[in-house]
């Protein structure tokens, strides 16, 4: 028998998150667990409460929504010595973390895996004081997602980004980054920084065949300068998992990382699909920080 606390965003997705906690908790309670429910109630409110279930002693803290809900979790349980499990029932619209960890997307199917507790230890990254558990962008990318509506994410998931972000890049901003790793120096114009810890960015899951959420590493893309042409030329690279092939892209992999935009202006990243973090950054992997619950890939 387990504790699980049950952290859910009511709007997430499709506004179904109430219905989906309900469900969970029957579920569980079905099966001898015992269940406390914790809707949120606003921005940034799954942190307080994952610390919350945390310092109660769950054993499992269940994050219920998209990858924004998720972060928030994570967020709170990062700053922990010893963190509860951590469960997820994908409840969002793009999902970037659970289709990587193979967590299935059924509601039903995936609250038969909270059950498994079979667990694989999961990378966070640490963006100043923030936290990432997917993607961070900064630049072009970053900008067109603030014209991603709800109504739109919820009618057309990935592809609305996938759309934005295209015009976007035909708008021909750039950003003069300077970015130092370990073992790197590296300084140039760019239209868009994209840093991954999975192989799903917007919900396409093949974008990165070489990331795992648990390799120890940043993977970081720095985009070349592209018209709106080219960038749709380019298009058949990020649906087949060759973007770092595009020609001019600068890719590579660290567990550290400084950003700074040249022109003294301060840049604002999306970390995992909301605004978050400013130039300049500070980047730190938190290698095998927390235990996630993951279908058993023997059954």
């Amino acid at each position: 028998m387990y504790r699980y606390a049950v952290i859910y965003n009511p709007h997430s997705g499709h506004n179904n998150g109430e219905s989906v906690g309900q469900k969970i908790e029957q579920a569980l309670i079905k099966n001898q667990h015992k269940v406390e429910l914790m809707p949120t109630e606003g921005p940034k409110d799954a942190t307080r409460l994952a610390k919350k279930a945390a310092r109660a002693g769950f054993d499992v803290v269940v994050a219920v929504g998209g990858d924004g809900t998720i972060n928030e979790v994570v967020s709170g349980l990062a700053t922990l010595d010893q963190p509860p499990y951590l469960g997820i029932v994908p409840a969002g619209t793009v999902n970037n973390l659970a289709r990587m960890l193979q967590i299935p997307l059924d509601i039903d199917q995936a609250i038969e895996n909270l059950q498994q507790v079979q667990l694989r230890p999961l990378d966070v990254g640490q963006v100043n004081d923030d936290y990432l558990i997917s993607t961070m962008t900064l630049g072009i990318l970053a900008d067109a997602a603030l014209n991603v509506t709800q109504s739109e994410k919820q009618k057309w998931g990935p592809l609305a980004f996938l759309s934005k972000g295209i015009h976007a890049l035909a708008e021909h901003q750039h950003y003069p980054l300077t970015i130092e790793t370990p073992d790197r120096h590296w300084q140039k114009d760019t239209q868009f920084l994209l840093v991954t810890l999975t192989n799903s960015v917007g919900g396409f899951t093949n974008f990165n065949p070489e990331a795992q959420p648990d390799d120890g590493y940043f993977h970081v893309f720095v985009a070349p300068k592209m018209s709106l042409a080219r960038s749709v030329m380019f298009l058949p690279y990020f649906l087949t998992g060759n973007f770092k092939k595009i020609p001019g892209m600068t890719y590579f992999k660290a567990n550290e990382i400084s950003i700074t935009v040249d022109n003294q202006q301060s840049a604002q990243t999306r970390i995992d699909g909301d605004p978050s973090a400013k130039s300049p950054l500070e980047m730190r992997l938190l290698e095998h920080k927390l235990q996630v619950i993951t279908p058993n890939p023997d059954l």
